[in-house]
Formats: C-alpha cells, sequence, structure tokens
C-alpha cells in the first residue's frame, strides 16, 4: 500500500457521529449487519473520517468478509497513513491470512507511533515466534508484563467468567486458550504468574472457574505449584488441577498408561548426558531421542546405533534427554500417520490428521497442502472419527484423561500395526485452532468448534459443581 501525506484530520459531522454511535451499540450488541450499515451511512455522510473505516472493517471481519475489510483499513490510511487502530486491524488481518511480513510492517509502524502500546508487543511476540526468533518474542511479551499481569476481555452477551493461569514463554509454555473460548459469551481474565510475592498479592478478578493453562515442563514446575496454592485461595472450581499437570512429565505419562487396555506408549525414560555417552542406555536400539523440555520435534532424532548417537551429542548440547526405544507405526501403504485428539470432559474429538512417509510428523512439515488425497483421507476421519477409532481405542482415550486426571487434554497418537492406540504424547498444551486456509482445509473448521463448544459446556458444568 502507498504511503500518502498525512492529512489534517477532517472536523466530523453530526451526522457521521450520531451513525458511528449507532454502530458503536449495534456492535456491542452482536447486530453486525446492522452495525455496518450504520458504519456505511456515516461514510456516506463524511467519506474522510478514518475511523468509520476502522470501525466498519472490524465489523466485517467479525463477519468474515476479509477481503472487504482489508479495502476498508487500507482506505482508513489512505486518509490517516499512522493511523494506529487501522495499522492494528490491517496487521492483524495480515497475520490471519499468512502475510507474516506484511503483519510485522503494520505493527512496527504502530509502535513508532505507539511504544508502549501493548496490543502491538503482544502481537509481535506472535510474529517473532512464527519467525523463529524466540528472544525477540519473549522481549515483546516481557515489555507487556512489566506494566501489567492481568489482561481481561469481556464478552458482549456474558454467560460465564474464566479465570486462566498462564507463564511467561514462547508458545509451549502454555495452553493456547484463546482459540478455545468463545469470546462472544465468555469473559476471560488471563493472569500471569511472575513471581510468589506477586502471586500472594494477586488480586482475585470476578471468575466463575479457574482454568490452569500451564503446560508441564522443568522450567513450569515451581509456578504449577505455585497455581495450585492460588486456586485453592481462589476458592473457585476448577479445570486441569495444577498438580495432576505438574505430574504429566513424558516418563510419568508413559508409566500411567500402561496399563490401559488396547493401548500402547513405550517406556520413556530420563537419562542424564553422561548414561548416553556411556551407552548404558538399558534399551536397544533403534532409539528415540529428544532433549527435555523439547517441543515441536526440536532436536528429536531416530538414533540406529552406538555411533550415530556419538554424534547426536556431539551436535545436541543438552544435559538431560527423553529416551525410548522407536516404533515403526508405518501403514501398509508405507505412509506414517499422526493423529491429534482432544479429549474434553472424558469425551473425545477429533482435530487432525496428519500424513508423511517420513516417521517424524508435525502437520506443519506434512505434504497435506500438496496432496488432495491426504486431505480427503483426513475429511474423512474427521466426518467418520468413530469408524477410524472402534470402540476400545475410543474408550482408551476417555482413559487417558482419567488417568492423569485432567479435564482437557490432548493426544498425539497413531494405531500400530497390532490395531492397538499408539500414543506418543498427551499433554494440555497442543493447539487447536480454526485458522486453517478455507479453501484447502475449510473442512476442518466445523470439526474444531465442536472441541471449542465441548470446553465451554465443561467450564459450565464444573461452574455448577
Amino acid at each position: 500500500m502507498p504511503i500518502s501525506q498525512p492529512q489534517r484530520p477532517p472536523d466530523t459531522s453530526p451526522a457521521a457521529i450520531e451513525a458511528n454511535r449507532r454502530g458503536v451499540f449495534l456492535h456491542s450488541q452482536g447486530e453486525l449487519a446492522q452495525a455496518a450499515d450504520a458504519f456505511r451511512a456515516g461514510i456516506a455522510a463524511q467519506p474522510e473520517v478514518a475511523l468509520l473505516h476502522v470501525n466498519l472493517a472490524t465489523v466485517l471481519v467479525e463477519s468474515g468478509e476479509l477481503d472487504a475489510a482489508q479495502h476498508e483499513y487500507e482506505t482508513a490510511l489512505g486518509f490517516d497513513p499512522e493511523l494506529c487502530a487501522a495499522l492494528a486491524g490491517l496487521g492483524s488481518l495480515h497475520v490471519r491470512m499468512g502475510r507474516f511480513a506484511q503483519g510485522r510492517q503494520c505493527y512496527e509502524r504502530v509502535l513508532r507511533n505507539a511504544p508502549d502500546d501493548m496490543a502491538a508487543h503482544l502481537a509481535m511476540y506472535e510474529i517473532e515466534q512464527i519467525d523463529g526468533n524466540i528472544p525477540q518474542a519473549l522481549r515483546h511479551q516481557r515489555h507487556v508484563l512489566e506494566r501489567k499481569s492481568l489482561f481481561t476481555q469481556y464478552a458482549p452477551h456474558e454467560k460465564r467468567r474464566l479465570l486462566v493461569l498462564l507463564v511467561p514463554g514462547d508458545w509451549q509454555a502454555n495452553v493456547p486458550v484463546d482459540f478455545l473460548v468463545d469470546s462472544q459469551t465468555t469473559t476471560v481474565h488471563k493472569l500471569y504468574l511472575l513471581s510468589p510475592e506477586q502471586i500472594a498479592g494477586a488480586a482475585i478478578p470476578q471468575a466463575d472457574v479457574v482454568f490452569t493453562a500451564i503446560a508441564e515442563s522443568d522450567e513450569n514446575a515451581p509456578w504449577l505449584a505455585l497455581a495450585a496454592d492460588l486456586v485453592r485461595r481462589t476458592g473457585l472450581p476448577s479445570i486441569n488441577d495444577p498438580l495432576s499437570i505438574l505430574a504429566g512429565s513424558r516418563e510419568n505419562v508413559a508409566r500411567k498408561l500402561a496399563a490401559i487396555a488396547h493401548l500402547h506408549m513405550p517406556a520413556t525414560s530420563r537419562l542424564a548426558r553422561e548414561t548416553l555417552e556411556t551407552g548404558t542406555l538399558g534399551m536397544d536400539f533403534p532409539i528415540v531421542v529428544r532433549p527435555v523440555g523439547s517441543q515441536a520435534g526440536r532436536d528429536l532424532a531416530r538414533i540406529g546405533n552406538p555411533p550415530e548417537l556419538a554424534q547426536y551429542l556431539q551436535r545436541v548440547p543438552a544435559q538431560a534427554f527423553y529416551v525410548m526405544p522407536f516404533v515403526d507405526y508405518r501403514s501398509p501403504d508405507g505412509y506414517y500417520r499422526k493423529y491429534r485428539i482432544i479429549v474434553v470432559d472424558g469425551v473425545p474429538y477429533a482435530h487432525h490428521l496428519a500424513i508423511s512417509p517420513q516417521w517424524m510428523i508435525h502437520y506443519y512439515n506434512a505434504p497435506m497442502r500438496e496432496t488432495a488425497w491426504m486431505r480427503e483421507e483426513e475429511a474423512f476421519y474427521l466426518a467418520h472419527f468413530e469408524r477410524v477409532f472402534e470402540e476400545p481405542l475410543r474408550a482408551a482415550l476417555s482413559e487417558i484423561a482419567k488417568v492423569m486426571g485432567l479435564d482437557y487434554v490432548g493426544v498425539d497418537c497413531s494405531i500400530d500395526p497390532q490395531g492397538r492406540l499408539l500414543v506418543f504424547e498427551a499433554d494440555p498444551a497442543m493447539v487447536v485452532h480454526a485458522g486453517d486456509d478455507p479453501e484447502l482445509f475449510g473442512y476442518k473448521n466445523s470439526h474444531a468448534r465442536l472441541i471449542f463448544a465441548a470446553f465451554q459446556k465443561l467450564i459450565d458444568r464444573v461452574r455448577s459443581r
């Protein structure tokens, strides 16, 4: 978008002011079409008022009219090139559409004009992680948390109020709760735990239920213990007991799940670097190795023999590792399949399927976008979950949540050659969203919304305890 010279803000006419007031009110009532008409009436009365275009764009985004919203944001910037509301709205739209470089440019302009704009810093926290710049992402987050630790998003049609406990960190540090809640009906208070002193003195906002969204990790262990005390102090019913999360290391989970029928999770050992260097593993090759605390496949490797292990240790400096036997879970067609399933209040819901010729699968690196038959199989799995995972396996999925003591948990798994549920990971902090490319993956969104709806029902059931 070309940058034009700033123009003197116009004196706003009474007709434009009244149209904007009416549009803001209608939007607060959830009347999106009527709100859009009101903002359009204001624009007709006075087209050069940039804020009217921004407000119309906001409504259009919520209505799913993204191209029209982009046009309105760009029109607003034509009248006021440094209007932060327009830059932030356009930046958010670019990020939503996967245009991260353009989103970055918008938010960087916001921060040039308003260096302490917390929403822009939080957006840059997301963008820097997408670009792999974790230290920069955490600097943006730190800038915000030094000024504020409690963030509230009020629902215009409030039916429930949720207090969410989180800790500073990257995406793996917490459950990505923004995707789970219905912002129209669920008021969300996010409280970041920063120090024992801050936690002890933290004011508890009015809420119905507290949700511990902190992920299990060595770094988070002390925070989960403090969160348990805080949950007790609130006196509120809770989702995902912090101490149950604390007990959810890979090693503990593998041990706990071993007794579940129709389920196989290879025994996982936590070993010091020195143990790997001496080769006293207590299991045969091939093995799978990852550093403790590693997520998203970082430094995850299949090791076939001692020389390969020595080479691995030369390039990975971690001091502690999770080690497990490698299980060849290829399907008869030679492809590997990894299913993500979310168990909410004991009920399993299908979220996605990644198919790959490589054993180490993540949705982002599987050739789902390029391969139509893979998307067709994923669509079938989502639509016919009960046929892909028959009753013994669905019962095993529900039992996972029961054994782990969690109301909400994600499971990454496959089906092994013996027909058992082969579990790779069980963790509440798995990403669940409905933001995939609608042209290629539109079949996924309605199934993600089933998970979101189940989460609202979980809040309501827990609230009534």
